[in-house]
């Protein structure tokens, strides 16, 4: 093509035909100038492609990592509400059934202990933040998708906070108990049931456990109003999300 070209630039100086060689060296650089433009345009449109199927990349990874939470936070929610109901049954005995010290023992020991670690999928939205790409979102999802991590970050560190005071009590009630089963291991150890008096420590370890599912209750309560509100946010998310998808 260079070849062919540059044949007809040589004929037309040859023939000295000045203007129409004037005029086909325009014509040449128009063709040069069009031609770098529709390269350019193929390359935007490509990056272009790029930039979007990357976004729409992002966008299931973000639909997968809300699925992941909202399914953490219906079974999170059903076991605290579970735990709450257990509490309030014990707590309405006082107030309905005359207790002795053995049998509020024995249903404190009854009610769940272990804490819940609260744990979200932020991946996504951490890999958008780090990489600066969070620019591909449209600001109204990403900034609901920034309010989200910190509603998140707020539930982990109030959740963490509140556990941590449970769990304190608890080591310290443990020291009066040794281990919740020991009681049960020596129960037909006579000398060994003798040497540790359990009995005598029963009065502190009952305030004890007392105290820790107070910390427990109130943890758990405030964590499910956080997580039930969460999910609100989630759906809202959710239909934007979708929404871009389809646009």
């Amino acid at each position: 093509m260079i070849k062919f070209f540059r044949k007809i630039r040589q004929k037309l100086l040859a023939q000295s035909k000045f203007k129409s060689y004037l005029f086909y060296a325009i014509g040449e650089i128009v063709l040069v100038v069009i031609g770098i433009l529709i390269a350019l345009q193929i390359n935007n449109w490509n990056e272009h492609n790029k930039l979007e199927t990357k976004k729409q990349e992002y966008f299931f990874q973000l639909l997968e990592d809300l699925k992941k939470d909202k399914e953490f936070c219906h079974i999170t929610i059903e076991r605290f509400k579970e735990n709450r109901r257990a509490y309030k049954d014990y707590v309405q005995e006082f107030y309905t059934t005359k207790l002795s010290p053995e049998m509020v023992y024995s249903k404190l020991l009854a009610l769940s202990r272990p804490s819940t670690n609260i744990v979200f999928n932020q991946s996504t939205i951490e890999t958008l933040q780090n990489s600066g790409e969070i620019a591909l979102i449209p600001s109204n999802l990403r900034n609901r998708l920034i309010d989200l991590r910190r509603s998140q970050n707020r539930i982990v560190n109030n959740s963490r906070f509140n556990n941590n005071g449970k769990n304190n009590i608890l080591q310290k009630t443990s020291l009066l108990i040794g281990n919740f089963e020991l009681e049960g291991r020596i129960e037909k150890q006579q000398e060994l049931k003798s040497f540790f008096n359990l009995d005598h420590n029963r009065k502190e370890i009952i305030l004890g456990i007392e105290a820790m599912h107070a910390w427990k209750s109130f943890s758990e309560k405030t964590t499910l109003t956080q997580l039930e509100d969460l999910l609100k946010q989630i759906a809202i998310i959710e239909d934007l999300i979708n929404e871009s998808i389809k646009n």
